[in-house]
C-alpha cells in the first residue's frame, strides 16, 4: 500500500514539475516575445505581426502594440507638422519685420546727417512714424491671431444684430474710404424681408465678427480705385444670414482666390499697397470659428465680391 501511495505522490511530483517547466517555457517565450515587440516600437519600426491568434495572450498583446505604435507614428507626424508650420511662421514674420526695421534704419542715419533742412527733417520723421505704425500694425495683428488660433480669446456668438454689426464695421472703415472718395452703400436688404419689419439677426461675436468684416471692408477699400463703390448687401436663408460685400475695384485672378486667405499671402503686383496680409486670414478664422463660411467671386478689371455667412439660429 505505501509503494502505491509513494507511487501515486512520486507520477503528482512529476507532473507538477512537467506543468511548471511548461510554464516556465511560455514565461520565457512570452517575455522574449514582449521584449521583442517593445524593442521594435521604441526603435519606430514599421512592425506589423498578427500570425498569433487574436484569442492568445501573445495575439492580444501584438494586437496593443499595434495600436500603440499607429498612435505614436501619427503623434509623430504631427508634431513635425506643427514644427514646419512654426517654422514658416517664423520665417514670415522675419521677412514682414525686416522691411520696416531696415527703414527705420535708413531714416535715423539720414537724420543723423549734419546740414538738414527743416523740411527734409520733417519729411524723414513723417517716414518713419509710418514705420513704426506699420511695425505696431503688424505686431497687433500677430497678437490678435495667436490668441485666436491657441484659444486664449475664444469667440461667443449669441444672437445679435446684423445691421448693428455692418454699421460697426462701416464706421471703422469710413475715414479711408472718404480719402479715396469711395462711396459705401447699404442697400435695403438689411431690413428682414422674410418677417416685415423685424430686425434681422444672426448668432455670433460682436466684437471679432465686426473685426472680420471691417477686414474684409478695408481690402475692398485698398483695392478699388478712387471714385470707386461699395455695396453692402443682406440676405436671409433658411439657415444662414448671408452678407455680401461688393466692391468694382481690380478683382482677382481665378487661380489666385484660394490663396488670400493664406497667412501673409499679399497679391504680387500688391508691393505699393499697405498692408501684411493678416486681415482675410483672420476674417476666415473668426467666421469660420462660429460655424460660419466665407465665399469669393471676382473677375479682374471688374471688381470682387465677398460673401460671409453666419448661422441664422443656434446649432
Amino acid at each position: 500500500m505505501n509503494w502505491i501511495v509513494l507511487g501515486s505522490a512520486a507520477l503528482l511530483f512529476a507532473a507538477s514539475v512537467a506543468i511548471l517547466l511548461y510554464v516556465r517555457k511560455g514565461l520565457v517565450q512570452y517575455t522574449t516575445q514582449l521584449v521583442y515587440s517593445l524593442d521594435a516600437v521604441l526603435a519606430g519600426e514599421a512592425w506589423v505581426d498578427l500570425r498569433e491568434d487574436r484569442e492568445t495572450l501573445n495575439g492580444k498583446l501584438q494586437a496593443k502594440l499595434c495600436q500603440l505604435n499607429e498612435v505614436l507614428e501619427q503623434r509623430s507626424e504631427e508634431n513635425l507638422r506643427q514644427r514646419k508650420q512654426l517654422e514658416a511662421i517664423i520665417s514670415d514674420i522675419s521677412h514682414q519685420v525686416k522691411a520696416p526695421i531696415a527703414g527705420i534704419r535708413m531714416y535715423h542715419d539720414l537724420l543723423s546727417r549734419q546740414g538738414l533742412s527743416e523740411d527734409r527733417r520733417a519729411a524723414f520723421l513723417a517716414a518713419v512714424e509710418h514705420q513704426v505704425d506699420k511695425l505696431e500694425f503688424f505686431m497687433k495683428s500677430m497678437i490678435r491671431m495667436s490668441r485666436l488660433e491657441t484659444g486664449i480669446v475664444q469667440v461667443q456668438p449669441k444672437r445679435n444684430s446684423i445691421s448693428e454689426l455692418i454699421a460697426q464695421a462701416v464706421c471703422d472703415v469710413a475715414l479711408k474710404a472718404e480719402k479715396k472718395m469711395i462711396d459705401i452703400v447699404i442697400d435695403g436688404s438689411i431690413e428682414d424681408t422674410g418677417s416685415g419689419s423685424e430686425e434681422m439677426t444672426a448668432y455670433f461675436d460682436a466684437r471679432w465678427t465686426a473685426e472680420a468684416v471691417f477686414n474684409i471692408l478695408d481690402n475692398s477699400v485698398k483695392y478699388t480705385q478712387s471714385g470707386g463703390k461699395i455695396i453692402i448687401s443682406a440676405r436671409k436663408t433658411d439657415f444662414f444670414v448671408r452678407i455680401g460685400i461688393k466692391d468694382n475695384g481690380k478683382g482677382i485672378a481665378e487661380a489666385r482666390i484660394p490663396l488670400i486667405f493664406k497667412r501673409f499671402y499679399r497679391e504680387p503686383e500688391s508691393a505699393g499697397v499697405e498692408g501684411v496680409g493678416i486681415g482675410l486670414y483672420l476674417a476666415r478664422e473668426i467666421v469660420m470659428n462660429q460655424r460660419g463660411f466665407i465665399e469669393v467671386h471676382s473677375k479682374e478689371g471688374e471688381g470682387t465680391e465677398v460673401f460671409v455667412s453666419l448661422p441664422a439660429a443656434r446649432s
